[in-house]
């Protein structure tokens, strides 16, 4: 067990007491050096997780604890990751803040699999394992491509933003992405998206309440705005880990830290902590409702709100929910909620990060 380990007790001494048993085998030192290779050398955590994958099944064959492999390869690995990062000029508190994502997932494991240590978050862990994603603070941040299906303007005199959607999406009555929660489409719309010598033609997204407002299309002005972020353009992504604090002084200090690491002006985020509908079930003076507000709002297509997995567990259907045993006051809030026949949406965002 490497000094450098960033696990819990429990989690050390599962890794001591079974990592002698691959150690042993030729095939996991083979899996392992390609998992290594892939990680150090080529830096695909993508790769790196089917790589994994297939030595999980290999254990399974062997009867060995199928789910610890990932976690052994990370401990061996480990010294040589720091490194690496290092050299990439992050600071080592930085490297400690983001090596905590390994554990959160652990202990999720455990959580849902009877105490079991192991791990299946693989690839996400595997992303911050080579820097991809770095956690500063509360919050994790990450190079991506923007892929949400809407254009940002921003007004070159006001500020002010807009979104416009891309074309040939199908929006249904509400304003959502036809198939969004698998709700019932009564009703959906095309949209088209003009491009004209002065302006341009679309549908405009209510940032607030994160719809695609079908009811008539808008005209903007091509001098007067200025196209900010398309789909395909570089963007730095933001994810909240379990467990992070929301407070604003805390998100301040995330944006804030992490800024000097990043040239993109614009914010991205997908996540349950966005919905606006969150303020029906939680008081105004709430630090999630305070960090929602910080974005300008996108609809996403989901088939579930994220809420449910996150608030209710992993293992949650509507089918359980009448039933379902409430732990926390955000579970009953959200539970009466839904009773009552209201959704919950996993919402898309954005913010200005100057």
């Amino acid at each position: 067990m490497t000094k450098l380990s960033i696990f819990s007790d429990d989690t050390q001494a599962a890794v001591a007491f079974f990592a002698a048993a691959y150690e042993s085998n030729e095939y996991f030192i083979r899996n392992y050096s390609r998992c290594r290779e892939l990680l150090l050398v080529e830096k695909d955590p993508e790769g790196a997780a089917e790589a994994v994958m297939f030595g999980i099944r290999h254990a399974r064959l062997l009867h060995l604890d199928d789910f610890l492999l990932p976690v052994i390869y990370i401990d061996w690995i480990l010294p040589e990751l720091v490194q690496e990062l290092k050299k990439q000029g992050i600071p080592e508190a930085v490297i400690r803040d983001s090596f905590k994502d390994v554990e959160i997932w652990i202990h999720s494991f455990r959580k849902y699999h009877k105490g079991q240590v192991g791990l299946d978050r693989i690839e996400w862990v595997f992303r911050s394992l080579i820097g991809k994603v770095r956690r500063f603070g509360s919050l994790q941040f990450e190079e991506v491509t923007y892929e949400f299906p809407f254009l940002i303007f921003e007004n070159r005199q006001s500020g002010k933003f807009q979104a416009l959607a891309c074309p040939d999406l199908m929006i249904d009555q509400d304003g959502y992405i036809s198939g969004t929660n698998g709700r019932r489409v009564k009703r959906e719309t095309e949209t088209f998206l003009d491009f004209g010598d002065s302006a341009l033609t679309g549908y405009m997204v209510d940032l607030e309440s994160g719809i695609v407002k079908m009811d008539a299309p808008v005209l903007l002005n091509r001098k007067e705005w200025e196209l900010k972020l398309a789909p395909g353009e570089k963007a730095v992504a933001v994810h909240i880990p379990e467990g992070s604090d929301l407070s604003p002084d805390s998100i301040d200090s995330s944006f804030h830290t992490a800024k000097n690491y990043y040239e993109n002006q614009i914010l991205v985020c997908d996540s349950w902590l966005l919905d606006p509908h969150l303020k029906h079930i939680l008081p105004e003076t709430s630090k999630i409702i305070s960090f929602m507000k910080r974005f300008h709002k996108m609809p996403v297509l989901t088939g579930q709100p994220q809420i449910l997995e996150r608030v209710m567990g992993f293992d949650f259907t509507m089918e359980a929910l009448e039933q379902f045993s409430c732990a926390t006051s955000l579970q009953t809030s959200l539970k009466k909620y839904l009773l009552d026949g209201n959704e919950m949406f996993t919402t898309a965002g954005f913010m200005l990060w100057r």
